[in-house]
């Protein structure tokens, strides 16, 4: 049986160890109250989702799926979108939502650490997703159906085409890439997320204008990097944006 590691020492943290699925492995992230508010400061992004409630379990399975198919991350339930500190009022029921979750709407099932942080006064839930060896995971809905997802910058989405090949096929390998390819890797890693482009800018074209290659040729290479999985791709077309793991 698995474990909440809290911060609190009460009687009802212990209670709710005791209560945990016994599927559910729920290991100690082991974070002090200045380990998250060093992350707030950083802002959401590829490994940090902020809630300042739990959402949904669609929602909430999406995130943890996303996290767990890409490079892993944090959920921090009780911190607001400006990553600041509100709290949960019972933050044991949470983690007992999250781990019920991972077994319900998840396939094949995920394992996940949690733990409950005070900071200063408010408490936090943290979720630590790590990259799985299992991936990739889907989503289950209600009604059979399944949505494998991946995580493009601050935001979750659903894998499609190459993308969902290489995670299937799980190939991260870099030997043999081309300077070409590297190249595109490194821009591509430059591009980061903002306020206005949560998914990023990086466009097979924007890279041919700024590289000063002929479009076709880099189409080619971006294509070999998503099925290979050292790229993520959404949308279709030119329009089609790109981001590393």
């Amino acid at each position: 049986m698995g474990f909440f590691a809290t911060r609190r020492r009460s009687r009802r943290a212990v209670e709710a160890r005791a209560r945990a699925p016994p599927r559910a492995s729920l290991l100690g992230v082991n974070l002090s109250p200045e380990d998250l508010l060093s992350c707030m400061c950083r802002g959401e992004g590829s490994r940090l989702e902020f809630k300042r409630r739990l959402p949904r379990e669609e929602r909430a399975a999406r995130t943890l799926c996303a996290f767990a198919n890409t490079s892993g991350g944090l959920l921090l339930v009780g911190v607001t979108d400006r990553g600041r500190v509100h709290g949960v009022h019972h933050p044991d029921d949470v983690c007992e939502k999250l781990a019920e979750l991972t077994q319900a709407w998840l396939l094949p099932a995920l394992r996940v650490q949690l733990q409950v942080v005070e900071v200063h006064g408010p408490r936090v839930v943290a979720c630590r997703v790590p990259f799985s060896k299992e991936r990739p995971h889907a989503v289950v809905f209600p009604d059979g159906n399944r949505e494998f997802v991946v995580r493009v910058g601050a935001s979750n989405r659903v894998a499609d085409g190459p993308t969902l090949r290489a995670l299937q096929l799980d190939r991260r390998s870099r030997r043999g890439l081309t300077p070409l390819e590297q190249s595109i890797l490194e821009w591509v890693a430059k591009q980061a997320p903002g306020p206005s482009h949560p998914a990023g800018r990086a466009t097979v074209a924007r890279f041919a204008q700024s590289s000063n290659v002929g479009e076709a040729r880099a189409r080619r290479a971006f294509v070999r990097l998503e099925t290979l999985g050292l790229l993520l791709g959404h949308g279709s077309g030119r329009a089609r944006l790109y981001s590393t793991p």
